[in-house]
């Protein structure tokens, strides 16, 4: 099975996550790059109000044709228990070429966010083969690679 994870870290946790998941994939790898400045308060105020009206972002243009996997792991943050912006656009232009999905978020709410799967599944048009939310904590502490190892178990077996 040829897998793809696409990624958009805007601090750099996801990002840490997918490249985890990509050891143990041994796949290919897209970074999602927003074009739209999220840094400093104000960015964190419009990036605020950007997801609450699951606004779309600019983001660069893919190098990776997502229709030539047969898996498309999408990995992003959830802001306010919602879809980054940049990711909420990926999954609206290639939706027509995604074959099948599954989500890889880090978060401060990490399993609390479970509403942010059918959020995903919805953009998407389809429902994920896989779901991992992880709390940014996980990270802070080392043990999402256990977790991330069964994920990329759950998703070999599919």
């Amino acid at each position: 099975m040829k897998n793809l994870i696409v990624y958009y870290s805007r601090t750099g946790t996801n990002e840490k996550a997918a490249k985890e998941l990509q050891q143990k994939l041994n796949c290919d790898m897209e970074k999602i790059t927003d074009k739209n400045n999220r840094r400093g308060i104000l960015g964190f105020i419009f990036s605020g109000r950007d997801v609450m009206r699951n606004k779309k972002a600019v983001i660069g243009e893919a190098v990776k044709d997502p229709g030539q996997y047969d898996l498309v792991i999408m990995s992003y943050p959830l802001w306010a228990g919602k879809m980054a912006p940049a990711a909420r656009t990926y999954i609206e232009k290639n939706k027509k070429k995604i074959k099948n999905i599954a989500l890889l978020s880090v978060s401060g709410g990490g399993e609390g966010n479970k509403k942010a799967a059918s959020d995903f599944e919805d953009a998407a048009g389809r429902k994920a083969s896989a779901v991992l939310l992880l709390k940014k904590a996980d990270l802070d502490k080392g043990t999402y690679k256990e977790k991330i190892e069964g994920f990329a178990k759950e998703l070999t077996a599919s």
